[in-house]
């Protein structure tokens, strides 16, 4: 994202976090924290002279310590975060972490001409316009989009982002508990964006490379939901949380096969559980990816149209679909999309410009692990990266 944007007044009011107050600028060294409801991942970026290094560390959440996005039990959250930490070797204390999309609203809105001495001001009392719940109670920030081609009479179109105050409290308070100072908080599908961005600019092979004008969907599929951002020309069009994920393929094996959420878990993985093997577990778990990419396919569709949601234009077709997210592992979810949508689905390696440093990295399973889980902890190191 670009380095210019005014923060705005909300997010100063808490001592010791600057909430939401540096979202759409790079700031200085940072570690990418992503807390999942399955596990937290967090990774360091580190300029070496033959390229950069990311060190890498994840660690199970513990089961219910969050629910429906909101961390409920920030001690135990806390020490998955400490385990990730000691498992990367990371040892810098300064954080930028995520929300997940259930906890966020975005809004691309327009605004009369306004000189940016008056922005700020001008965002805050309109926000109530455009937001649904009382903006004392939110932590709010925006960014300009073509601010650098605007001229001072043209109206001002800004991505408005917003979040409760006492949901970003929440998640800066779980990492304020390890001593690590909460510098950023960011969004998930933005830092997906970021990581999207940063890789396909490096892409090397001319052929594979995203036409500006192309409209791309970004697709982080997580325990209990998948995170949506269809993008363009290096704008976010639409962000959406579709409230499903890789549990649902396990609630499939639990039902179907009457097991324990960790015996499902284990048989999901590859693992026998009780008697069952993945043969027995295959088609259950298809069965499970395909009720799953069709969500997918009727949330995309709706954005094509344009009618995802008050103020969305149509976007015509999907040009490409980029999957990432931990639960995008499951058995035939991505022969699922490709089902729906054909041969525009492609696999996004969040390393593919990085070399990592991590334990888990040294056998193939544990590095298509990292590989697909860690996308939004890489997007969220980035922001210290200068491209420079």
């Amino acid at each position: 994202w670009p380095a210019s944007c005014t923060p705005s007044r909300q997010g100063s009011e808490i001592p010791g976090v600057r909430l939401l107050k540096s979202l759409f600028r790079r700031t200085g060294s940072l570690v990418g924290l992503d807390i999942g409801s399955s596990a937290v991942k967090v990774v360091e970026i580190v300029p070496r002279l033959h390229g950069p290094v990311a060190k890498v560390g994840c660690a199970p959440t513990p089961s219910g310590s969050i629910v429906d996005g909101a961390i409920v039990e920030p001690e135990r959250v806390a020490g998955a975060i400490r385990q990730a930490f000691t498992a990367g070797g990371i040892r810098k204390r300064r954080v930028a972490i995520a929300l997940p999309g259930s906890a966020v609203i975005i809004k691309r809105i327009a605004l009369p001409p306004t000189r940016d001495a008056r922005l700020a001001d001008v965002v805050t009392r309109e926000a109530s316009r455009y937001l649904p719940f009382d903006p004392d109670n939110l932590i709010l920030d925006y960014h300009q989009i073509g601010a650098s081609a605007r001229n001072l009479d043209d109206p001002i179109d800004l991505l408005l982002v917003a979040a409760r105050r006492e949901t970003v409290v929440g998640y800066a308070g779980a990492v304020a508990e390890l001593g690590c100072t909460p510098t950023v908080v960011d969004v998930g599908a933005l830092a997906l964006q970021n990581v999207f961005e940063w890789t396909d600019g490096g892409e090397t092979d001319t052929s594979a490379d995203v036409p500006d004008d192309a409209s791309v969907a970004l697709l982080d599929v997580g325990a209990s939901a998948t995170t949506v951002n269809v993008v363009r020309g290096g704008a976010s069009l639409f962000t959406h949380d579709v409230p499903a994920g890789g549990n649902a393929c396990t609630e499939a094996l639990q039902r179907e096969l009457d097991l324990s959420f960790e015996a499902a878990e284990r048989l999901k993985l590859g693992l026998p559980a009780r008697g069952w093997t993945m043969a027995d577990a295959a088609p259950i778990i298809r069965g499970a990816a395909d009720t799953l990419a069709l969500e997918v396919r009727r949330t995309l569709e709706l954005v094509a149209m344009g009618t995802a949601g008050e103020g969305t234009e149509p976007v015509g077709r999907i040009d490409r679909i980029v999957l990432t997210g931990g639960a995008s592992r499951a058995d035939g979810f991505e022969a699922a999309l490709r089902t729906h949508f054909g041969g525009v689905v492609k696999r996004l390696d969040p390393f593919r410009r990085l070399t990592v440093s991590s334990p888990a990295a040294g056998d193939s399973a544990g590095a298509n692990a990292l590989r697909t889980s860690a996308s939004i902890a890489v997007g969220l190191a980035l922001r210290a990266v200068d491209e420079r």
